[in-house]
């Protein structure tokens, strides 16, 4: 269980770091919302909107398509140099060529000229492009603590020239954008001495197109994943309002409370099976490994927000409470479809992917239209339950024609059932009860994990 147990070494290291992110970034929304009036705080949303796309389709699906180069082709340096210098001589130039149209730019996104936010965004999204391959590197060494630390001190530092630039200069967004801009730049200089040692002044032009033709197929992947998790709140917004559209987004990012652990497994999940990419009895038990991890931090989370929400969330929103739990029980699902890709990705099949996510979006949109106009917010959250379950079974179904992993279906599914009926019989009890079930799902799940270790030892 060696390799299992640093996958899950890494997995923990990463989670923790994305929640210092996560909670570095609640302790700004006050301040950013006593300093900037609401229009404002809405431009702030739209620049990090425009950023977010551009960084997606900058990235060219390249970023995943290193990791297999890199780790399981023994090519490390050709693909670190040939995606660095492809990113600083090919991708910033023609980003830069964007600051051009900058006003006909802020026109579309901002509807008001607001070029020099735009400037700003872009500059953001060179160097966010730059920064990006070397944490790559530190994820691909399995450098989990150095990826941490440098990016919680750019976190930190993030966080101060944000408060000094917005509280101290008044200089509202420009100010947000300037402490992002500066904040990655010392992450690049930060990281320089972990990676160093893989630069090259080389640019292999077959490798890239390797590279290309592994990495396009993943960004209308992206975007189909990207229009699965936002359409919802859309619908809720057309059919319902604001009003219940506001409510359900509370809830929603309650239940994305578990989109942390599963990105830090996905950080630890992608160099892991490059470089063991023949060891499916190992899938097989990280998967399951995950998923008990997973329905123990869902059993904590949803027995425990009764009282969460009455610390944290004004009444008026509490009605958002009803939607956590079923949106954080797909969060398990979309991390089990991380689980049983590794086929897709191992064996360049990642083209397949996109069919899948759109056969899952197109169920999600389908089932949006005729539930949230009925249940609204509740609709919703069991539309994207039922997606990504349909999602994780149909990715496992494909990928296994492409690499059989002995998955322990059998193991899954009693598992998932027996955590979900014991919520769903205990949910309404005292915080006593409530506390008595997360310890009785707790040691159930750990004693299926210690026979599973057992069974394996016997072999």
């Amino acid at each position: 269980m060696g390799k299992v147990r640093r996958l899950f070494k890494h997995t923990a290291v990463y989670s923790i770091g994305l929640f210092l992110k996560k909670a570095i970034g609640f302790f700004l929304i006050p301040i950013y919302t006593r300093v900037l009036p609401p229009s404002e705080y809405g431009i702030l949303a739209l620049s990090y909107l425009f950023v977010s796309f551009s960084l997606l389709f900058s990235a060219l699906g390249l970023n995943t398509a290193f990791f297999k180069w890199f780790t399981s082709e023994g090519r490390e340096k050709e693909a670190a140099s040939t995606l660095l210098w492809f990113k600083i001589f090919i991708i910033s130039p023609v980003l830069l060529i964007f600051m051009i149209f900058s006003k006909p730019i802020s026109l579309l996104v901002f509807r008001k000229s607001l070029p020099e936010l735009i400037i700003l965004s872009i500059l953001i999204v060179i160097t966010e492009n730059i920064a990006t391959f070397f944490t790559l590197i530190l994820r691909a060494e399995e450098k989990s603590f150095a990826y941490v630390l440098v990016n919680t001190v750019r976190f930190l530092l993030n966080m101060g020239l944000n408060i000094v630039f917005v509280v101290v200069f008044r200089l509202g967004v420009k100010g947000i954008l300037f402490g992002d801009l500066i904040s990655l730049v010392f992450l690049i200089i930060l990281a320089l001495p972990f990676v160093f040692k893989h630069f090259a002044w080389t640019l292999d032009r077959e490798l890239l197109k390797k590279m290309f033709g592994y990495g396009l197929p993943l960004l209308p992947l992206t975007l189909i994943m990207l229009l699965l998790e936002l359409s919802d709140r859309y619908l809720i917004n057309i059919f319902k309002g604001t009003g219940e559209a506001g409510i359900y987004t509370l809830g929603y990012q309650f239940g994305t409370i578990l989109q942390l652990f599963i990105l830090g497994f996905r950080f630890a999940w992608e160099p892991f099976f490059f470089k063991n990419p023949e060891e499916k009895e190992l899938f097989s038990r990280a998967g399951l490994l995950f998923l008990r991890i997973g329905l123990f931090m869902w059993t904590g989370l949803v027995f425990l927000l009764p009282e969460i929400f009455k610390i944290f969330v004004s009444p008026v929103y509490h009605s958002s409470m009803a939607v956590v739990s079923v949106v954080a029980a797909g969060y398990i699902f979309f991390g089990l479809h991380e689980v049983f890709s590794a086929p897709f990705f191992i064996h360049s099949r990642t083209k397949l992917l996109i069919p899948i996510a759109g056969a899952s979006f197109l169920l999600n949109f389908l089932l949006n239209l005729y539930f949230i106009p009925r249940w609204g917010g509740m609709g919703a959250a069991f539309t994207t339950l039922l997606s990504y379950f349909v999602l994780a079974i149909l990715s496992y179904i494909y990928a296994q024609k492409i690499m059989r992993v002995p998955h322990k279906l059998t193991a899954i599914t009693i598992d998932t059932v027996v955590t979900f009926l014991i919520y769903v019989l205990l949910k309404d009890t005292g915080l006593i009860v409530r506390l008595s079930a997360i310890l009785i799902v707790s040691i159930y799940l750990y004693l299926r994990s210690f026979n599973m270790n057992l069974k394996v030892k016997h072999r």
